[in-house]
């Protein structure tokens, strides 16, 4: 489930808002699906889900002729992350694994 600021979003893409786990190709909602859905693919590669996935992604949604700042949150966003523990990005590993990301 994702949520809406409600504020216009006028920035030039979104480093330095998004998780350092999330790609920076990912821009709006078709990009969070394609992302997802590379990453269930090579879940196997780590143990525990919550060290796989970042805790929140953010992208841009169009509505009403307005960019907003959408955010998809985990069910450990507040709990739990996985880059301030130190662990390793999943990113690295499915570029160590030959995956474009």
């Amino acid at each position: 489930m994702s949520t809406l600021t409600n504020t216009e979003y006028t920035g030039n893409g979104l480093i330095g808002v998004k998780h350092p786990w999330q790609p920076d190709w990912i821009q709006n909602s078709d990009d969070v699906d394609i992302f997802l859905e590379l990453m269930d693919e090579y879940r196997y590669l780590v143990e525990d889900a919550k060290d796989w996935y970042p805790p929140y992604i953010i992208y841009i949604e169009e509505r009403d002729g307005k960019k907003m700042l959408a955010t998809m949150n985990s069910k450990w966003v507040l709990e739990y992350d996985p880059y301030r523990a130190g662990k390793r990005s999943p990113l690295d590993i499915l570029r160590e694994k030959g995956v474009e990301v």
